[in-house]
């Protein structure tokens, strides 16, 4: 039992030790980045929904379809989001043999 009493010590002294930066709005948002972008929505039920982000809040996702067609999407429906990470506009790197 002390062994089992020190392991939580451990934990404890590691956790209050360790240093994590939280936000205010809890942890690190990706949504942001993809707006105005192409993703295409996996659903729970295998689904796949192409569009362009518009919007989000808590609980919903906003996408436009194209031909003057949006759909709001919740959020516990999705199981995936898949996107295109852009390179970063600049220089390219030249390669090297």
């Amino acid at each position: 039992m002390g062994n089992n009493v020190e392991a939580d010590d451990q934990i404890t002294a590691t956790t209050n030790d360790s240093k994590v930066k939280k936000t205010a709005g809890g942890p690190p948002q990706f949504l942001p980045k993809l707006l105005k972008r192409p993703i295409m929505i996996r659903m729970m039920d295998g689904r796949p929904i192409k569009g362009v982000l518009e919007a989000y809040n808590a609980y919903e996702i906003l996408l436009d379809l194209g031909q003057g067609r949006k759909q709001i999407i919740f959020k516990g429906a999705i199981a995936s989001i898949d996107y295109e990470d852009k390179p970063e506009k600049g220089k390219p790197e030249a390669k090297r043999w």
